[in-house]
């Protein structure tokens, strides 16, 4: 399959570059991460132990036959990327692998065919050409619009390639389920300046974990989508706990200066509780508290 991975920082790397394995993959990120890929490879450390050498642009030319585009930008850039994207937009079957509620939606304005996507693998930039793959987590896809045909196809090339991949039918409920794993652990953890595990060994960050799966949860069960607060908080101490000494993104935004993707994240669950009437105070908190640490380390 001829893959581009546009937006490859941490988690894009490690799809792209296991999957560079047994497709053609291009990556399409910053400069001094792809100038050292050129030269020495990716290096893969970690759980996964490899090195591989897809092939790198700084910008495309349009010229390019994907099958595939990945999106892993950060979500503030998705609308960005997609218009970067447009000689595309007809002839590419795009995926977001990216955290927050409103990717998909942005991403079918732009193309025909859409796939969704989650993933909890835990993985950190560690410097150009290098990343940490902290833990391995579950990865899902499933056609958001238009790709019904293509799922499958990518499902295999992901399995082939050793990411362990799933299909499901409603990938917009995988969707959710994700983003109140992420907005459990990443505020959190960005706020307690802490590693994903942590979480789990005190017991009122512990508490405040599962005071925010509850609140979301509540918000999901109003826009339609059926999902238990068992579960949700299940799910988010299963990932916390299979990526105990990682950093999330967000954590790692805080400490390096950069906006975090809060608003898609905490934010977007605040604002569908607002069209419901629902209030969410600690979604709303946790975003407060969020943009105030952006503020202070940019």
């Amino acid at each position: 399959m001829r893959v581009i991975v546009f937006g490859a920082g941490a988690l894009g790397s490690l799809i792209g570059g296991l999957l560079s394995q047994k497709n053609e993959v291009i990556f399409v990120g910053r400069k001094q991460h792809l100038d050292a890929i050129q030269r020495d490879g990716l290096r893969i450390k970690g759980t996964t132990e490899l090195v591989v050498h897809p092939h790198t642009k700084e910008e495309l030319d349009g010229n390019e036959d994907p099958e595939l585009i990945m999106i892993t930008t950060k979500s503030y850039d998705t609308e960005e990327a997609m218009r970067a994207l447009d000689a595309f937009h007809w002839k590419s079957v795009f995926l977001s692998l990216q955290n927050g509620l409103e990717n998909e939606e942005i991403i079918s304005g732009f193309a025909a065919r859409v796939v969704g996507g989650v993933t909890s693998h835990g993985v950190t930039l560690e410097g150009p050409g290098e990343i940490y793959h902290a833990g391995v987590g579950d990865t899902i896809l499933g056609n958001y619009a238009g790709a019904e045909d293509g799922v499958l196809d990518i499902v295999n090339a992901f399995n082939e390639s050793g990411i362990e991949t799933q299909a499901s039918d409603d990938i917009r409920k995988e969707i959710w389920k994700k983003v109140i794993v992420n907005a459990g652990i990443n505020p959190l953890t960005a706020i307690a300046r802490c590693k994903n595990g942590v979480l789990l060994e005190d017991a009122e960050l512990e508490r405040d974990l599962e005071d925010v799966c509850r609140g979301a949860v509540l918000i999901a069960n109003a826009h339609g989508i059926e999902i238990s607060v068992e579960d949700a908080i299940s799910q988010t101490k299963k990932v916390a706990r299979l990526t105990a000494n990682n950093k999330s993104s967000m954590l790692q935004d805080v400490e390096n200066g950069k906006p975090t993707e809060i608003d898609s994240i905490c934010g977007a669950i605040s604002k569908l509780g607002e069209e419901k009437g629902i209030p969410t105070p600690v979604n709303s908190s946790l975003t407060a508290i969020v943009k105030g640490l952006e503020k202070s380390s940019s």
